[in-house]
């Protein structure tokens, strides 16, 4: 499902009259850029931070005034400096105001910070129940400056957000009781991370295509507030319900449900997600669509859609606000877009069948496993595997870096290079090295005019203290070339050791 668009299309600016704040956000999570949103509504100007989508940080050209009433109310600063700290910030709304507390000693910096927050809190809350004004989005060249960031994920904030609006008596609700809701096929709606309550939860799971908006929430406004959010689209009446391969149900979104004590396999099921994240990561640049979904190049349709839908909630962008995954924002998002590569490569029988054919010209990097590939394209792959193992071993990445290697000897067994480095990567594991020496007899019986090959096979071979093989080796290198130093100091040490 493409990502590139919404129901509203990709907006600039606009009116909150025309487009709601809940869009507006919306629009910025989508866009995965680094965006600032300003609304303006009653000579007060708010401005939103996105860092790649993710919703950051608010403030406002009021903040000095907002944050003064609440330090005097509680005694905590002396008024004239606080009037001295907020001329300095006012240069630089939002960003500038904890540091200017900070600097000028009006407060200490733990309350300077938690006066930010609470107002970005404020602000950005408080503009849910805006119904006039203007907004604009203007791209950032890089991430927002800010002094601390919301720990919650856009689509929880929203949420929150929605919650806190104050019920209209008499105003009929948005949501018709008898259209069907479904869940979003925009899979990078569908898949965000949020809190949800058990009431929201409920209804999640009560969405199946079928069910009327009545019969799924007796309280429409919860079924409002998850469209509102991006997870839950209204289907047409021409619409057939979808197919039980994109899996429905709470169970297989990313939420978590508030007051719901955590699973007792937490702990563990979040550390093979992170390196199911790593793993995968590691890889990108060779595996194909198959590989990154984890399924057979012969796998059926509804295995593949499946796999798609799994992928994009493990690899979503908002896990990174999972403490497991805190530092893999950028491996996410890299993740997350070829999953959507994936998704338009399979959608059809017909592109499915193209990059198949994409895969048999030899147009991708990654190892192929299946098909009948000609003996050219198995020696591009091999040389690409080759070139990408050293890349991964000196990551220290080794279990991959054999993987490839191993392939590589398989492909094209006519380059010692390939069985020596494989080798050495099996080298690297104590529990290896028979396998290691194993590997290059099979090299010498493959190459036997190999002086590489055999060179490696004798240092193998010292390694398990086989002096036998060893000798035998280095002479098999001195009859290839009996000029060469290595193999005729190594014979003559290896004397010099023997008892008279």
């Amino acid at each position: 499902m493409d990502t590139s668009k919404s129901g509203g299309g990709s907006l600039s600016g606009g009116t909150l009259e025309k487009t709601e704040f809940a869009e507006v956000l919306r629009l910025a999570y989508r866009g995965r850029k680094n965006t600032q949103v300003l609304v303006s509504s009653k000579g007060e100007e708010r401005s939103f931070w996105f860092h790649r989508g993710r919703l950051v940080s608010a403030s406002s050209n009021r903040e000095a005034q907002l944050v003064g009433e609440l330090l005097r109310a509680f005694g905590l600063a002396d008024e004239s400096v606080l009037f001295s700290a907020f001329e300095k910030a006012l240069s630089d709304p939002g960003r500038g105001l904890a540091n200017a507390l900070r600097d000028s000693g009006a407060v200490a910096s733990y309350i300077a910070d938690a006066c930010v927050r609470a107002l970005a809190e404020k602000v950005l809350y408080s503009t849910f129940q805006l119904s006039s004004g203007t907004f604009t989005l203007v791209p950032l060249e890089g991430p927002p400056d800010i002094p601390s960031a919301f720990d919650q994920t856009t689509a929880t904030l929203l949420l929150e957000g929605l919650r806190r609006l104050p019920p209209v008596i008499g105003a009929l609700p948005k949501i018709d009781p008898k259209v069907r809701p479904v869940l979003s096929s925009d899979l990078l709606l569908r898949y965000q991370y949020a809190i949800v309550t058990p009431e929201e939860a409920e209804a999640l799971d009560a969405v199946d295509g079928t069910k009327t908006a009545a019969d799924v929430s007796l309280d429409l406004r919860i079924l409002e507030r998850l469209k509102a959010a991006g997870f839950l689209s209204i289907a047409s009446k021409a619409n057939r319900p979808e197919e039980p391969a994109a899996p429905g149900g709470v169970t297989f979104l990313n939420v978590e449900i508030a007051g719901t004590p955590p699973s007792p396999r937490l702990s563990e099921a979040l550390e093979q997600h992170a390196r199911l994240v790593w793993n995968t990561y590691r890889r990108l640049d060779w595996i194909n669509a198959y590989e990154l979904l984890g399924v057979s190049e012969n796998a059926q349709v509804a295995d593949l859609r499946q796999a798609v839908h799994e992928r994009a909630r493990l690899f979503h962008p908002d896990n990174a606000a999972r403490a497991t995954l805190g530092d893999a924002g950028e491996a996410l998002e890299s993740l997350f877009t070829k999953v959507l590569e994936a998704d338009r490569a399979f959608t059809t029988t017909a592109s499915r069948e193209e990059y198949d054919r994409s895969l048999n010209r030899g147009t991708m990097s990654a190892p192929v496993s299946y098909g009948q590939p000609t003996p050219e394209i198995q020696r591009q792959v091999a040389k690409a595997n080759y070139q990408r193992a050293r890349t991964l071993v000196e990551m220290e990445d080794y279990y991959p870096a054999y993987e490839m290697l191993r392939q590589a000897v398989e492909f094209d067994p006519e380059r010692p290079e390939y069985w020596t480095f494989l080798a050495k990567v099996q080298g690297r594991n104590p529990k290896w090295i028979r396998h290691a020496t194993e590997t290059l007899r099979r090299a010498a019986a493959r190459l036997p005019e190999s002086i590489e090959v055999w060179l490696a096979l004798a240092d193998a071979c010292a390694s398990e203290r086989n002096e036998v093989e060893r000798i035998k080796a280095l002479r098999e290198v001195l009859k290839l070339d009996p000029t060469n130093k290595k193999a005729t100091k190594t014979l003559a040490e290896i004397a010099a050791t023997k008892p008279r």
